[in-house]
């Protein structure tokens, strides 16, 4: 490693992210885990109101997060030792604090990993991809049925792209994400390939789980200014729970670990196969961790002491936790949001917003008394998204029983930027200079077809002409293309930074493809997504965050 070494890393300073090639040795190692575990915490209940698979219990993001913890704790204990051995620390952290089917799953991964990594002191991105392998194999082996759909799928995806990207990807920033990119395609797919969630409604939480550990990864690479690119995928509480998705039998979550081990994993894995459901045993002897769900803990732990010390008992009710989370108290406070366009009604509810309004401009009053009502807070933010709705907000307002807060958001990039603020800390409403905090932060302008002539601080546009606008300054350009690099030029974007792309109006996914290609040609130092927003009358919000 030479001079450049900054915080585990080897690389130059930089503005725009990906230039050098970078080595990861123990002490970033340590930082990468760190950096999964606070978006796992961070989002962790997100992930437990996604949970319906095996059971829905609603503990899965808890179960990652403590696993992960216990992990970096174990890690940090010799940061800047070398690969290796913070590897196999780490990897026996999440051995001994695994919970759960997710939390066991992933000391499994931890495990490969350690054991792919066992004789280096640092690694490049190719060493990383075949370690990802045989973390996924370590996961896999460990399980009497994998099933399709789950944690599973997105990290055996997410290697295999991590495999392809290393081929010719060197940077650590464009490998992890373009395996961020793949492990959210993955788990996109889970609903098709899982029956249960689909007819939930969801994805699954243990998959979700794994994208936001690597999301707090792609976010913590150094020097690298960009928001996670994929929304939280939050359900609506009340569709969450179907009648397929209930506990039944084997209603005990047991855990213990097996000290002093006298036989391996397969020999106690096949003394319990067929005493549960969603049996685990994994590690080494001395020391083994069975997880498995059953309507009899003590005969399990009873079978487990024959062969070693039973230590550190866990059992949990998952009946009576489902009952707890379908029972459980509403927020504080809700949120209503005005969207025009599908994709970001979707947006909007997938951010967190209790209800959506549909109409853009033109929600009447009554529209938006009935989604106040609807909510089961007292405290309701109303998220306006247009200027136009300010007189009817106001007025449904005042007729409303509840309190309510009307947030003058001026187009759906506020609200969008709105709602992150709220998720920042779910645990904390977050107060009005916040508020317009983040609606301070935003970049953003709209591209649209002119409907008339117009003529707008100097500038001219003619009928049916492209045109973008942003703040309160028309730009006009002969395609769409041009108007947006315009203006994004003028937003910054040649500085890097994350460009964010919702499509509407007549353009189809194949044009937004078409843009961000050129976007990204254009600004190299930025990224660029993009999402379906289904506007009617605006071809493309662009966002610009930095």
């Amino acid at each position: 490693m030479g001079a450049g070494r900054r915080q585990g890393f080897e690389s130059r300073p930089r503005k725009r992210p990906a230039v050098d090639v970078i080595a990861l040795d123990g002490r970033g190692y340590a930082k990468f885990l760190a950096a999964g575990t606070y978006f796992l915490r961070k989002y962790r209940q997100v992930l437990n109101d996604l949970n319906v698979f095996p059971v829905p219990d609603g503990d899965t993001g808890t179960n990652m997060y403590l696993t992960i913890r216990a992990a970096t704790l174990e890690a940090s204990k010799r940061r800047k030792g070398s690969l290796a051995e913070v590897a196999a620390l780490a990897a026996q952290g999440s051995l001994m604090g695994a919970r759960g089917n997710s939390g066991v799953i992933i000391s499994q991964m931890l495990r490969g990993f350690a054991h792919h990594v066992r004789h280096r002191g640092e690694v490049d991105t190719f060493a990383v991809a075949t370690a990802m392998r045989e973390a996924v194999s370590a996961a896999k082996a460990a399980l009497l049925r994998p099933v399709e759909g789950t944690i599973i799928s997105v990290a055996e995806a997410a290697a295999e792209a991590a495999y392809r990207t290393a081929l010719h990807e060197p940077d650590f920033y464009r490998f992890v994400r373009e395996v961020l990119r793949a492990a959210n395609d993955a788990l996109d797919r889970t609903p098709e390939q899982l029956p249960v969630l689909k007819e939930a409604g969801v994805v699954d939480s243990g998959g979700a789980g794994f994208v936001y550990f690597l999301e707090g990864i792609l976010a913590f690479l150094p020097e690298v200014k960009v928001r996670a690119s994929a929304f939280p995928r939050r359900p609506e509480r009340r569709s969450i729970f179907t009648p397929v998705q209930r506990v039944g039998e084997h209603k005990y979550c047991t855990e213990f670990v097996l000290a002093a081990a006298t036989c391996d994993a397969r020999e106690l894995r096949h003394l319990l196969e067929g005493r549960g459901e969603s049996l685990l045993v994994i590690g080494e002897p001395p020391t083994l961790k069975v997880h498995v769900h059953t309507d009899d803990p003590a005969q399990i732990q009873a079978l487990g002491a024959k062969y070693g010390t039973v230590t550190r008992v866990k059992v949990d009710d998952m009946e009576r936790q489902h009952t707890v989370l379908i029972d459980r108290a509403p927020s504080p406070y809700a949120i209503v949001s005005v969207a025009d366009g599908e994709g970001l009604e979707r947006i909007f509810r997938e951010l967190g917003s209790d209800e959506v309004v549909a109409g853009g401009k033109n929600p009447s009053v009554r529209d938006l008394l009935l989604a106040l009502n609807k909510t089961l807070a007292d405290h309701v933010y109303l998220l306006l998204n247009d200027p136009n709705v300010a007189l009817a907000a106001g007025e449904a307002a005042a007729l409303c029983g509840k309190r309510v807060t009307v947030v003058p958001t001026h187009d759906p990039l506020g609200g969008i930027a709105v709602l992150f603020a709220f998720r920042l800390d779910p645990a904390r409403t977050p107060d009005a200079a916040a508020l317009e905090a983040a609606i301070a932060r935003v970049r953003g302008a709209r591209l649209f077809f002119a409907g008339k002539d117009a003529t707008l601080g100097g500038a001219s546009v003619a009928r049916g002409t492209p045109a973008a606008l942003y703040d309160g300054r028309l730009n006009g350009a002969p395609t769409l293309p041009a108007a947006a690099q315009a203006v994004l030029a003028e937003m910054g974007a040649a500085d890097g930074g994350l460009i964010t792309l919702y499509y509407g109006g007549a353009q189809k996914e194949r044009d937004a493809v078409h843009l961000a290609e050129a976007l990204r040609a254009a600004f190299p130092q930025a990224d660029v997504e993009y999402y379906y927003g289904g506007m009617k009358n605006v071809e493309y919000w662009l966002s610009l965050d930095v």
